[in-house]
């Protein structure tokens, strides 16, 4: 199942170009993953001490072996001092995958109830 991570920084002060690097070594970082399918990263236009990274991930075992090596670790640890808060991370699946699972459950609950 395909997933979708959104990671929504908030900086204190407009990132220096030096976090803008080090973001962009996470995403690179991402981009070597067997899992990894694609992903972007956006600012916000009214404010640029926010920024929302999205990735695409094969499926979710992907993303979490990703988050949780030390490479990304070591890159995020290197944020924090400027980040206003820790970064919030959400996992979605495709409204494909989940609406397929959940057409089957209700076409196979009607069958049993003929």
């Amino acid at each position: 199942m395909t997933v979708k991570i959104f990671i929504e920084r908030k900086f204190k002060e407009e990132p220096s170009l030096e976090e803008i690097k080090i973001i962009n070594e996470l995403r690179s970082g991402a981009m070597q993953q067997k899992e990894y399918v694609s992903g972007e990263t956006l600012v916000d236009i009214n404010d640029h001490r926010k920024i929302v990274v999205i990735s695409v991930w094969r499926n979710k075992a992907g993303w979490e072996a990703w988050e949780n090596s030390d490479k990304r670790n070591q890159l995020e640890a290197s944020l924090e001092r400027n980040l206003k808060q820790r970064p919030v991370i959400r996992s979605f699946m495709l409204g494909a995958d989940y609406l397929g699972g959940v057409f089957e459950e209700v076409v196979h609950d009607s069958e049993i109830k003929k």
